[in-house]
């Protein structure tokens, strides 16, 4: 996976400069710079990638590399013929180098960046994206020589690729030629077709435009016969609504005649209390229910049952709840039908809770009972 460089090219890559300069002070007396890296240092660091743009100037704090992406390892560098860093393979993808793709990222892009700890990291600005459509490094060289018959290219990203001379160039452009005459004898072909196709198609289509048109006839006058069956439905079932809504009102007194909504019964569910039975309510006595409080659907109490009004039928009709005042003093009776309470029974005991959807102030509001 990795290929380390031999002393002399360590040499050439980290000292070309000063090399230039001086051929007499270039042997031997060349010290290392605290910035400077050595290439075995260079081959196998990592290489992050930063979102952000980053300055190589302004250390960062221990710890930044935990939130840069881990792109890939440095397996080799490339060197050019004046000895300069110009690009390093970066091995990226696999596991345990296995899987792994070489692609070759130019020096310049690369943000040399240190940390508080005065730890060293090289961060690039790129994209997984970017990365993963990058052509892969096909390295050129074989134990130190050109392959046969091959020369090496270098494009605009800095990404070393091998070709084979004039010969492939003309056969690919002979290819080219050829694909491109067998392309464009398809596209009149399929021209052709797409006219005939269209053609068809116009007759096709004004032929159901007629068709759609007869069913759209038709349909309208179903339409209009259901709409007129529908207006006629609707006027029976306003009427019945409205025969619905006068009965649900009930007569308060018996000597003047109110009429109110009636309130729905309330669906209260309680611990350790069950919804009692309408046979088992007929069945209670007076002194089961009379003096219980009301309460409402939060448990506020919002009266007092004073007295169960009997129908006809034997069963319990209304229901009179005091509302209202103080120790008795200053209540209001307001009677309500019993279909409008819901009576919760103790499953363990006689205990009984009675509820209604309505709060003091709505109850209040209702006429006084008169008495019949």
């Amino acid at each position: 996976m990795k290929r380390f460089l031999s002393t002399t090219a360590i040499v050439l890559t980290m000292t070309g400069a000063a090399f230039a300069e001086a051929h007499s002070e270039g042997f031997g007396n060349v010290a290392v710079e605290q910035t400077d890296f050595l290439a075995s240092d260079l081959i196998g660091m990592r290489i992050y990638n930063s979102e952000a743009e980053v300055d190589a100037a302004t250390p960062v704090a221990n710890g930044a590399e935990q939130e840069w992406d881990d792109i890939g390892e440095i397996n080799d560098i490339i060197v050019s013929k004046d000895g300069e860093v110009t690009a390093v393979i970066l091995g990226i993808g696999g596991f345990l180098g296995l899987g792994e793709r070489d692609v070759s990222i130019s020096m310049d892009k690369i943000r040399i960046l240190n940390d508080e700890d005065g730890d060293r990291f090289l961060v690039v600005n790129t994209s997984k994206e970017m990365l993963e459509q990058a052509p892969e490094f096909e390295r050129p060289m074989m134990d130190g020589e050109a392959m046969e018959g091959e020369a090496m290219t270098e494009t605009d990203d800095n990404v070393t690729v091998v070709t084979n001379g004039e010969t492939e160039a003309e056969e690919m452009a002979n290819n080219v030629e050829a694909e491109t005459e067998e392309m464009a004898n398809e596209v009149e072909a399929e021209t052709e077709e797409m006219v005939q196709d269209t053609e068809n198609a116009a007759e096709n289509l004004e032929a159901e435009t007629e068709e759609m048109a007869n069913e759209v006839e038709a349909e309208s006058e179903e339409m209009e016969q259901e709409a007129e069956t529908m207006m006629e439905n609707a006027e029976a079932e306003t009427e019945e609504a409205v025969n619905e809504a006068d009965a649900n009102t009930t007569v308060i007194t018996g000597d003047e005649t109110v009429e109110r909504e009636l309130l729905p019964r309330p669906e209260v569910e309680r611990e350790g209390y069950a919804a009692a039975e309408a046979d088992m309510i007929q069945q209670m006595s007076a002194d089961d229910l009379e003096g219980s409080y009301v309460y409402g659907a939060n448990d506020e109490t919002v009266g007092e049952i004073d007295t169960l009004l009997i129908g006809d039928n034997g069963q319990i009709d209304r229901v009179v709840i005091n509302v209202g005042g103080f120790l008795g003093l200053g209540e209001k009776p307001v009677a309500v039908t019993f279909d409008e309470l819901q009576v919760l029974k103790n499953v363990e005991g006689d205990d009984v809770r009675i509820y209604i959807d309505s709060t003091e102030e709505r109850l209040e509001s209702q006429p006084e009972y008169q008495g019949d």
